[in-house]
């Protein structure tokens, strides 16, 4: 009896052993392939138990760089980006994103949705397209695209955000983004706002797309799409609109709101500690001269900010602040944002389109200090 009980026990043990085995050989699996630039993701099927594997390019086969410009135009202020695929790039740039701008543009005389979708449908019907109306009208005159592509913004009420977005026209004829080798010019933006330091988000053109929701609703795989996702895209800097000027104007809530620009740099790669420690000893003496209307003060205080900006880019002159040359066009800022932090304090305390954005604003600052009386 006892012989047949452990023969019995070692005969389960084998089989629990064989399963554990066989289900080791057949898991779900993405595995990455840098040379080519391609995820392979095995799963099972939930619908038919099949086992499907599947490819997916990476959407980073691109060498983008970017030269941002900023100018008067009228009221407002023209954003213009010339972007350029380099040779060696194996996909064309076909996603174009300024990324998480921190304000929603208001829509000016924006008409409002008075009446109710179920007592009175036909005015709640037209109310909801008048302004519909007003908001494609307003994103066109935002937003221009050169001829084969179309431009628009995504607004992010709940998070406060605008994405300004361009991408290939719907056409036969038009653009299938910037081929390597090549450039485009004619993405432009208006708005009143001074400019800050955004990133542009780029993604290559694969010819087949496949959707990653395909995959298996499961931690596995919700964690594996949130790691492919997180390396699909490449970031550059760019001058975008993003400081908006008080109405009625008051210089000491615009050197704050500066100020509070300032402070991201250091989490998105753009200024070292050493540099924005420096940066703001400045602005806690330029602030208080403000208020004070101490002019003398705060000159000195605007002085020694452009000084700390231009000490940090070398050679780079008041010319090269509203449209800079083509050979300091931003690059695709490396992905890790401790990476990008050390890379950008190893080579400069602050990156050049950040000492643009700075010394376009402090610059305003200043012309509107001398506009004042005594």
């Amino acid at each position: 009896m006892f012989k047949e009980r452990m023969m019995k026990t070692a005969l389960c043990m084998c089989f629990c052993v064989l399963l554990l085995v066989g289900s080791a050989s057949a898991q779900d699996s993405a595995t990455f392939d840098p040379q080519r630039g391609v995820w392979t993701l095995r799963y099972q099927d939930p619908e038919t138990n099949q086992w499907v594997e599947k490819t997916y390019a990476q959407r980073t086969a691109i060498e983008p760089t970017v030269r941002s410009t900023v100018r008067r135009e009228g009221s407002q202020l023209r954003y213009e980006y010339l972007l350029r695929n380099g040779r060696g790039a194996r996909q064309n740039i076909s996603v174009i994103h300024i990324w998480g701008i921190p304000t929603v543009y208001p829509v000016p005389n924006l008409p409002v949705v008075t009446a109710s979708a179920r007592s009175n449908t036909e005015e709640w019907t037209q109310q909801v397209w008048d302004q519909l109306t007003a908001k494609s009208a307003f994103e066109k005159q935002v937003v221009a695209a050169p001829t084969g592509w179309i431009g628009g913004l995504r607004v992010d009420e709940e998070g406060q955000q605008t994405s300004i977005v361009f991408g290939p026209g719907l056409k036969d004829t038009d653009s299938y983004g910037v081929e390597p080798g090549r450039r485009q010019a004619g993405f432009v933006v208006r708005r009143p706002e001074l400019p800050g330091v955004a990133r542009m988000w780029l993604q290559g053109r694969i010819r087949a797309p496949w959707t990653l929701d395909l995959v298996p609703p499961t931690p596995y795989w919700q964690a594996k799409v949130e790691e492919i996702e997180a390396q699909d895209y490449l970031l550059v800097p760019v001058l975008a609109p993003v400081i908006s000027i008080p109405e009625p104007y008051d210089g000491v809530e615009l050197a704050r709101r500066i100020r509070a620009h300032v402070q991201t740099w250091l989490t998105h790669g753009h200024s070292s500690a050493d540099t924005l420690e420096r940066l703001n000893r400045q602005f806690d003496a330029l602030i208080p001269a403000l208020q004070h209307r101490n002019k003398v003060a705060a000159r000195a205080a605007a002085t020694a900010l452009l000084r700390e900006a231009f000490s940090q880019q070398p050679g780079m002159e008041h010319r090269d602040v509203e449209e800079d040359d083509d050979a300091h066009a931003a690059r695709a800022l490396p992905k890790a944002t401790a990476q990008r932090t050390n890379e950008t304090a190893a080579r400069t305390g602050l990156d050049r389109v950040a000492v643009r954005a700075l010394v376009f604003d402090v610059m305003f600052l200043l012309t509107q200090l001398e506009k004042q009386p005594g």
